[in-house]
């Protein structure tokens, strides 16, 4: 029953169930999801010939490209997914959580086993993640508060570096798939450029912003890393861009 009055007191709406716990049930179970999340940038992600991962709302979606079955993943975070990523194998996926403390959840595929919990990685929430081309690294990043650019050795479920990503919102993240002591951040207002170095007190994650000179300042929405190292970036204003170090090249 969906509410309770008493006979002088107001009417006491029904308590709003948590998305992992009305899967839990056998009363209410989830037949269809419309659309996904539109808001989450880069949630769309081949497993394999047949199925696809995406995000909706509370869930990872794996959803069957002939059929349009679709089967739910619902995040155990209090305030459902916020980013994932498909390992280069297809034979892991990660989903990263939204809510206080969240966390990122590696499951196998395509046994849909959850395999590994990494936890500590950022305060609100995972704006965007990558695996490195040898599988064996994952970075992540966070939003708001902390906007955390963090490396793990995922099967262990260990960080290995960490460093603020930017001020502001990070789109995107990857390796280089040459060289997984390389990566590539962008985001509002700016693109960075990192190296995973050696110094006197250890290994560092160094990053430097890219220096867009006469150039507009501008949003970096995607971008494409080169065999050489360059990096080709779009721009709010449709140039492309080459970026060679954090120095615009064309």
């Amino acid at each position: 029953d969906g509410a309770g009055a008493g006979a002088d007191g107001p009417v006491v709406p029904a308590r709003i169930r948590d998305p992992c716990e009305v899967q839990s049930t056998t009363a209410l179970a989830v037949q269809h999801g419309f659309g996904f999340a539109s808001n989450v940038r880069n949630n769309v992600h081949i497993l394999d010939e047949d199925f696809v991962l995406t995000t909706a709302g509370s869930a990872a979606a794996i959803v069957e490209v002939r059929t349009g079955a679709t089967e739910f993943i619902f995040s155990p975070d209090e305030q459902g997914v916020g980013a994932c990523c498909v390992h280069p194998s297809r034979s892991f996926f990660a989903v990263g959580g939204k809510g206080a403390k969240p966390n990122v959840y590696i499951y196998s595929f395509p046994e849909r086993k959850l395999e590994r919990v990494l936890r500590g990685g950022t305060e609100r929430l995972y704006s965007c993640m990558s695996f490195s081309s040898e599988g064996n690294k994952l970075a992540t990043v966070g939003g708001a508060p902390d906007f955390l650019l963090t490396i793990w050795e995922w099967d262990k479920e260990r960080i290995i570096l960490r460093n603020k990503a930017f001020a502001q919102e990070v789109y995107n993240v990857s390796f280089a798939a040459q060289n997984d002591g390389l990566l590539t951040t962008s985001g509002l207002g700016h693109i960075r450029f990192w190296k995973m170095a050696s110094t006197f007190t250890g290994l560092k994650l160094q990053g430097d912003i890219g220096k867009f000179g006469k150039v507009e300042l501008s949003d970096v929405s995607a971008y494409a890393m080169m065999p050489d190292g360059k990096v080709l970036s779009g721009s709010e204003s449709g140039s492309l861009l080459l970026w060679d170090g954090n120095f615009i090249k064309l």
